[in-house]
């Protein structure tokens, strides 16, 4: 059944005063406990308000575009215990707003319960200073009359309704859960329990189509070499013992045991051949198995995520919009669309992403966290795009696979400006391209699951 009305609107025009800057970001997750990564978030954000609201400046507006707390895996919570427990970053937006400045919450799916659950969306409202709704349209006073050449609007969503395993058919219903609720409730807990060690992280993967890929790195990584060991136990005790035999010169003081000390040498080399063998086959039959098992990806991957949503911008920009912001996949993105461009705000929490390695080894998964935003300035004709991005790793991974990862991108630990439009150029180009040319040859595949 549908929840009764909590003052949420279904979409909000947004005025954006000339001058104004607009900070949009998304998918915090903010937990019931103030963490480390989740402290770390809120800082730099409450950081990056204070320096927009200086004197002299005009207060910005602030797009909360989804999963802002964390109520989907955290059931228990209320939305007021999430929000104390991170009241600097409270502070910062009710300071927005005591300035003149607006804070705009749309609605995610993590936070889903903001849209029936009048208690839960009172609280944001009262420590936020928010206004509620599930899309928003940023609009320039010339687009708000009309003249769209010298203003044009801005869609802002969460982006998980153009998730097939994470659409609701009514977000207002408490009854509505989509697939992507039961896996985070229900599958992923257990999966972790079950796999207590080794599968750790699971919850945060960038991409959750990788799962098969992340079981089988984490297989090799943390359960066929810790019982590998005699790899290169044997061998070693074994060249050390044909050491001793030479140094001791044996044959030299007795030599009735020059035979059996050569016999022992050619035995020595040759298992020592042997386990050379055997560690390559077993190194080869494992490449393969994890090969086999990484394309059993459950659908799109990396920033191929991001291609359902650069389709609705390239519908919304046809429409007439200059653009099309969202979040959802943790995939921050700015690319020219049309005659506009799509932005993905990316996240501000903890993600577990494949790395390239040496020597083909499989894929490590690697435990960081992003802050990553999107903010738009006035540029005189039309408000221009940035896309802010930062990257801290984070502890956990074992001695392997810090060894085995290479190529990782490299950010600076506070964010900074990566992407621009219109001017350019779009980010990460590289990747975009690689998606777009792989959706096509693909004959546009269906997007991935985010949990």
């Amino acid at each position: 059944m549908a929840g009764a009305d909590v003052g949420v609107t279904d979409l909000l025009d947004v005025l954006i005063p000339d001058g104004t800057r607009v900070v949009a970001l998304s998918d915090l997750h903010l937990p019931p406990v103030r963490s480390e990564a989740s402290g770390r978030a809120c800082t730099l954000i409450a950081a990056r308000l204070a320096e927009l609201t200086g004197p002299g400046l005009a207060a910005p507006t602030v797009v909360l575009a989804g999963d802002i707390i964390e109520l989907l895996a955290n059931s228990q919570a209320t939305a007021a215990e999430i929000l104390r427990e991170h009241e600097d970053l409270c502070a910062a937006l009710t300071t927005v707003v005591a300035r003149g400045g607006q804070v705009i919450y749309a609605i995610g799916n993590h936070d889903s319960d903001l849209a029936w659950d009048a208690k839960a969306a009172d609280a944001v409202r009262d420590l936020t200073g928010a206004q509620l709704c599930l899309a928003a349209d940023l609009v320039r006073p010339g687009a708000a009359a009309g003249e769209t050449a010298t203003g044009g609007r801005i869609r802002v969503e969460h982006g998980h309704q153009l998730d097939p395993y994470n659409c609701f058919c009514d977000q207002r219903n408490s009854l509505d859960t989509p697939l992507g609720h039961h896996i985070v409730r229900e599958i992923l807990p257990r999966i972790e329990f079950l796999g207590r060690g080794w599968l750790d992280g699971a919850h945060e993967m960038a991409d959750p189509a990788d799962f098969p890929s992340f079981v089988g790195s984490r297989l090799f990584y943390r359960k066929l070499i810790r019982h590998a060991w005699w790899l290169v136990l044997i061998p070693v005790l074994l060249l050390l013992g044909l050491r001793v035999s030479e140094i001791l010169s044996l044959p030299s003081r007795y030599p009735d045991t020059t035979r059996f000390v050569h016999g022992a040498q050619i035995l020595g080399y040759g298992a020592v051949a042997d386990l050379i063998v055997v560690a390559a086959i077993i190194a080869i039959v494992s490449r393969r198995a994890w090969t086999s098992i990484s394309a059993l990806a459950l659908a799109e991957r990396g920033y191929g995520q991001n291609q359902a949503a650069r389709q609705r911008a390239a519908d919304l920009t046809g429409d007439g919009y200059r653009g099309f912001v969202s979040g959802h996949t943790h995939h921050p993105e700015l690319s020219a669309c049309g005659a506009g461009f799509y932005a993905n705000t990316g996240s501000c929490t903890t993600v577990v992403e494949a790395t390239r390695t040496r020597l083909t080894m499989p894929s490590a998964y690697l435990r960081a966290q992003q802050i990553s935003w999107l903010e738009l300035a006035d540029t005189g004709r039309e408000l221009g795009a940035e896309l802010w991005v930062a990257r801290i790793d984070l502890p956990g991974a074992t001695r392997l696979e810090r060894f085995a990862a290479r190529g990782r991108h490299r950010f600076t630990t506070t964010p900074a400006a990566v992407g621009s439009w219109p001017a350019g150029p779009d980010w990460p180009a590289e990747a975009i391209t690689t998606a777009r040319s792989t959706h096509t040859d693909a004959g546009g595949a269906e997007p991935p699951p985010r949990p």
